[in-house]
């Protein structure tokens, strides 16, 4: 099978990402990155793989630009004038917990998606109206609260009257490249403009006819077939220390870790593989 990889890459340094790729590199798998306008763009290498970087913009978390930005991968995947099995979407910060050979053919479900729990909060990221889309939120918690009271006060709903059914989950996933089509000609892209983490929200929303019953019963990051540890951390980020625990996990159920600073984590886990 042909797998995409695509990458939500930031920051000034891409050795995690690099690893990545060298652990992956594979005439049957190619890479497709967007690397955040606000730094410089890395230079990768692979033998095998293709590493396609496509048209880039300023993304800050947490933001709608979050979802644009994975559109545009989405989109570039699509025109490829390769045909993928599955798409894979991952963060520069993420390392694999498969080996090359098993990744190839461990894929069989349609998705490797989470879901949450239904909830109000979650339908208030969309049916809000957060002028945000160009803000680092992070440092701006006292603004966001401001936002979501006006909304209340003002009974903002932008959802009133469509029917949509608003999902969230992690917005790292595995999918069938036959999804792809279906979620770029979704005809209700504008509710995840000038949104509050809709990252989490946009294929969840689009796709929420697929969610599984009895939800409670799930793990929504072990559907997306991501090990993320949110009890340590928001999240967790993975150090050396942490290898055994990861090498446990090699060729289970799991797909990709994150989060990761080190990349000298990738050697050490697959060192006797």
């Amino acid at each position: 099978m042909r797998h995409a990889i695509m990458v939500l890459g930031s920051g000034n340094n891409a050795e995690v990402l690099q690893k990545v790729i060298t652990h992956l590199d594979d005439s049957d798998i190619d890479f497709f990155i967007h690397w955040d306008l606000k730094y410089k763009a890395p230079k990768l290498k692979a033998h095998n793989s293709h590493i396609i970087f496509i048209p880039r913009m300023k993304v800050y978390w947490g933001t709608s630009t979050q979802v644009y930005a994975e559109q545009k991968l989405l989109k570039s995947v699509w025109k490829s004038k390769k045909t993928y099995d599955y798409v894979h979407l991952i963060s520069s910060s993420d390392i694999p917990l498969m080996t090359k050979e098993y990744f190839k053919t461990f894929f069989s479900k349609e998705l490797y998606l989470g879901y949450s729990p239904e909830s109000e909060k979650y339908n208030q990221r969309l049916s809000f109206y957060y002028p945000i889309d160009h803000l680092n939120i992070s440092k701006h918690n006292g603004f966001i609260r401001l936002i979501k009271l006006l909304n209340i006060v003002f009974r903002v709903n932008r959802l009133k009257g469509r029917d949509i059914s608003p999902m969230k989950g992690p917005n790292w996933f595995s999918i069938r490249s036959t999804f792809v089509p279906i979620i770029l000609n979704y005809c209700n892209m504008d509710i995840f403009r000038h949104t509050f983490l809709s990252d989490e929200t946009y294929l969840q929303t689009i796709l929420s006819d697929y969610r599984p019953q009895n939800l409670m019963e799930y793990n929504d990051n072990e559907m997306a077939a991501r090990y993320i540890d949110w009890q340590r951390g928001t999240p967790y980020v993975f150090t050396i220390k942490d290898a055994p625990e990861l090498k446990n996990k090699i060729n289970t159920k799991y797909a990709f870790a994150r989060k990761v600073k080190n990349p000298d984590l990738v050697d050490k886990i697959f060192s006797d593989m």
